[in-house]
């Protein structure tokens, strides 16, 4: 099998520098994980801490750092994790699929912004400048608004940034494969992604 598949760096759930220091450059640019931001990797649907497989298909990740605008104060702790994971994120302008700083919005959408989902089985903290997996294509469970999903309806980044919708008039980016009518309450609910470009 093509190292592109069988040699993650780390595995998703977790962070690729977890307790280590993030030291920096003479410029404050991170040193650690330079070799692997960008790297795009592709997983079984499965749990990784169950074991569960949830389906035959590949999930595409690209190991991306956080970059929070509001810099140290956009640290995660293990609840900002909890309520982040599934969350939509945009990609920077200047790092596109590199790094990532904001929930995005379906006008970062429109306007062509690459988009993923942060890891939803992220665990522990997230730390500016650290590194984790952003599912950019494939199977994943992702924040939806507090409206029901139904069974295979395409859906959009909502008004409500980082989460999703049914397609209203905004540029589809998934279709829900949840099985059944998600209920409609702020939860994760499963879509297949249907890669960066987003297309119809």
């Amino acid at each position: 099998m093509s190292s592109l598949y069988s040699d993650p760096p780390f595995s998703r759930g977790g962070t690729l520098l977890a307790d280590a220091a993030i030291d920096l450059d003479i410029d404050g640019n991170p040193i650690a994980g330079r070799e692997i931001v960008g790297q795009v990797k592709a997983f079984r649907d499965i749990n990784p801490y169950s074991g569960q497989v949830y389906s035959n298909r590949l999930v595409y990740c690209v190991a991306a750092r956080f970059k929070p605008s509001n810099g140290a104060a956009g640290n995660l702790d293990q609840a900002g994790v909890l309520a982040a994971r599934g969350t939509v994120y945009a990609f920077t302008l200047a790092s596109p699929m590199a790094e990532f700083a904001a929930a995005a919005t379906n006008a970062n959408v429109a306007a062509g912004v690459a988009t993923g989902v942060l890891d939803e089985y992220l665990t522990g903290t997230l730390r500016l400048n650290d590194i984790v997996w952003v599912v950019i294509k494939g199977p994943t469970s992702i924040k939806q608004t507090a409206v029901a999903i139904n069974t295979g309806l395409a859906v959009e980044v909502s008004a409500t940034a980082g989460s999703v919708m049914t397609v209203a008039s905004g540029a589809k980016i998934g279709q829900q494969i949840a099985g059944a009518n998600s209920t409609g309450a702020v939860q994760l609910t499963c879509v297949t992604l249907w890669g960066v470009n987003h297309s119809d």
